[in-house]
């Protein structure tokens, strides 16, 4: 059921999108997808979770035991990697997470919580950066956390209006001024 609607929303949105189409993409009733999630919203902040979760899955595998600046520098090879390997997955979870602002979004809460826990984990590896030397002591964790966040997100923004921007490139300049930009005098 995930799966079709991840393609539903790609292809019709969420207004286009109905428990009755997932049904009958997935092969079951819409009964059955409203006993499952109870709502609509319920089935978007479960796709929602769902993707993010796969996105956090991907991001570990990448970043392994690694900290600090080279923690991130790998969370944007993990973003490039989800970005040509699952560009529907994105396409759906960043769908739901802009049209998240609304305030009649029912799964709001959904994308805020998955927020905090990307900031969480990137402030953790800024914070353990420090710990090694490698990361400026002034550098406040919770904001260059907030900072990085901020720009995948405005990536992602782009490429997903404009396909055609040099996404490599820019993965490539994003990496190499992560290092730069925390990186203490020392390291």
């Amino acid at each position: 059921m995930i799966d079709a609607a991840v393609s539903l929303l790609v292809e019709r949105g969420i207004a286009g999108m109905t428990l009755a189409s997932i049904g009958e993409r997935s092969g079951y009733s819409r009964g059955l997808v409203t006993h499952r999630f109870g709502s609509k919203a319920g089935l978007l902040g479960h796709v929602h979770d769902s993707v993010a979760a796969e996105w956090l899955r991907r991001v570990q595998a990448v970043v392994g035991d690694a900290t600090g600046v080279v923690a991130l520098q790998r969370v944007t090879d993990a973003l490039l990697q989800f970005m040509e390997e699952e560009p529907d997955d994105l396409r759906a979870m960043y769908l739901l997470r802009y049209a998240s602002i609304d305030p009649s979004a029912e799964y709001r809460a959904n994308v805020s919580r998955v927020n905090r826990a990307h900031i969480r984990a990137l402030a953790a590896w800024v914070e353990e950066g420090q710990a090694k030397g490698e990361i400026a002591d002034d550098v406040d964790a919770d904001l260059a956390a907030e900072l990085f966040a901020s720009v995948i997100d405005g990536l992602l923004y782009r490429w997903l209006v404009t396909p055609s921007i040099p996404v490599r490139q820019l993965q490539a300049i994003l990496r190499e001024n992560v290092g730069q930009a925390l990186k203490s005098a020392q390291g």
